[in-house]
């Protein structure tokens, strides 16, 4: 039976189970109260007929002996004012009688009024034997021996009857608060009983819908934090379990959509890496092989040479085999080597150092991370500057942190400058094309704790600083 009622209950939508709920109390409920009215409709039907009686034969007892017995005595004295039997006062006192007997249910009443009736039948016969009687004596001992008696005898078995029916309207009035409270008392306890049931019953629908509904909130709490992967949450209403499908269903298609945007991101900044690459390689080219000419025709052979050969190292350490992802040591070669050639060309203003521990030479990053950020420190930070200034790559290891330090002791960058510079790349956007590149790449390599910062004082210099884990990385060479 129980299995049965789960199964309807499975079945059922959430607005049938609230129904169900309230018809469960709403029916118990007006069960009770036609109770109530019915038990209160017999006794007030019961006392409405006993207190009906009790004033017509109250009235009838004060009435009908005076009224005989005057009426009888000018019959026999022959008055003018009576010539005929008063029958029709009997005959009325017998149709009331009548009236009362059909309305009373109780013996003692009900006898009382047959009582009343037989006297009534005798008081007619004693009224036509007084007719036939002519002596006034006889008449007048007819009158005091069998009229006023039987009169008297009626006005008692009325007064009888009113005594009877007032006991019995008493108890009846007894009996209906006795009914009354009993019948109270039952319908308390029904209704305790239903109100436990019902109670039980809206707690169980209520924890059948609030815990599906909250355990929803939380898989929707992690789908807003960024964790697709919910369990699903078990339902015994349908429309909890098609909204649970639903949310689940999203979160797939939000995932996939991320994943669909991550990848096309990746794309996108190949293309750009792969564009910046194709606008540093003709611009520098170009310079370079315009300075290796100028020192061919000034005679300096040697300088030429290295230059050539820095050129070399500088292009075979771009390329990298076709890798996005290369070493730090890699990354530094190639810096290096762009610094040794534009060292020829600044060397009135150009100095550098750069210092790269053992432990970090196999550190993965990003290729052209540091020279894009070396080219910014030469041309905004140190050609901007009269005089010769420095410029220092400096690694380091903090904990399980790679710290990368690009600093110069040029012009620096302005107060107002600084700021736009770092709400750029704190929001991705675009202020010069390197830095915000190498900062993309950086937090799309590493994630949102790692990438790059920016320090400055204007006449001072700058310092551009990287921080990305070690963990990330190859074996490291001998």
């Amino acid at each position: 039976m129980k299995r049965t009622f789960c199964i309807r209950d499975k079945n059922m939508s959430l607005y049938q189970k609230l129904r169900y709920i309230i018809l469960s109390l709403a029916l118990p409920l007006v069960a009770c109260m036609v109770a109530v009215l019915g038990v209160f409709a017999y006794y007030a039907g019961q006392y409405s007929k006993i207190t009906r009686n009790v004033t017509i034969s109250s009235s009838f007892n004060l009435d009908f002996k005076e009224n005989i017995d005057l009426k009888m005595y000018h019959y026999s004295v022959s008055s003018r004012q009576q010539e005929e039997l008063p029958i029709e006062d009997v005959e009325e006192a017998i149709g009331i009688a009548q009236s009362l007997k059909a309305t009373t249910s109780y013996k003692e009443s009900r006898q009382a009024l047959l009582n009343v009736l037989d006297y009534c039948e005798n008081l007619k016969s004693r009224m036509y034997m007084l007719e036939q009687t002519e002596d006034y004596d006889s008449r007048q001992l007819q009158l005091e021996n069998n009229i006023y008696v039987l009169t008297n005898l009626i006005r008692t078995k009325m007064l009888d009857y009113i005594y009877y029916e007032a006991g019995y309207l008493s108890k009846i009035g007894a009996e209906m608060m006795r009914s009354i409270t009993a019948a109270m008392l039952c319908i308390g306890c029904v209704m305790f009983l239903v109100v436990v049931a019902v109670l039980q019953r809206a707690f169980s629908f209520s924890k059948g819908i609030t815990k599906p509904v909250s355990r929803l909130c939380e898989n929707v709490r992690k789908i807003g934090e960024g964790k697709f992967q919910v369990d699903a949450v078990q339902a015994s209403d349908y429309e909890i379990a098609d909204l649970d499908t639903g949310i689940r269903r999203m979160a797939e298609r939000i995932s996939l959509l991320l994943e669909n945007v991550k990848q096309e991101e990746m794309l996108h900044h190949k293309m750009e890496l792969q564009l910046l690459q194709a606008q540093i390689n003709p611009h520098f080219l170009y310079n370079t092989l315009d300075t290796i000419v100028w020192l061919v025709e000034c005679g300096m052979n040697d300088e030429a040479v290295k230059m050539l050969g820095d050129l070399s190292v500088f292009f075979r350490t771009m390329l990298s085999k076709g890798e996005d992802i290369i070493t730090l040591k890699e990354e530094i070669t190639h810096t290096r080597s762009y610094l040794d050639i534009q060292q020829v060309r600044y060397r009135d203003i150009l100095d550098f150092e750069i210092v790269l521990p053992q432990e970090l030479w196999g550190v993965r990053l990003p290729k052209l991370t540091l020279q894009p950020l070396a080219e910014n420190a030469l041309y905004h930070g140190v050609k901007e500057k009269r005089g010769k200034s420095k410029i220092w790559i400096l690694c380091a290891l903090e904990e399980e942190t790679a710290v990368i330090q690009v600093r110069d002791n040029g012009i620096g960058i302005s107060g107002e400058r600084l700021k736009e510079l770092k709400k750029a790349l704190n929001s991705r956007q675009r202020i010069g094309f390197g830095m915000s590149a190498v900062q993309e790449r950086l937090r799309l390599f590493y994630g949102e704790p790692y990438g790059m910062s920016v320090r400055s004082e204007y006449g001072k210099g700058t310092c551009v600083e990287i921080r990305i884990p070690v963990s990330v990385k190859k074996d490291n060479p001998a």
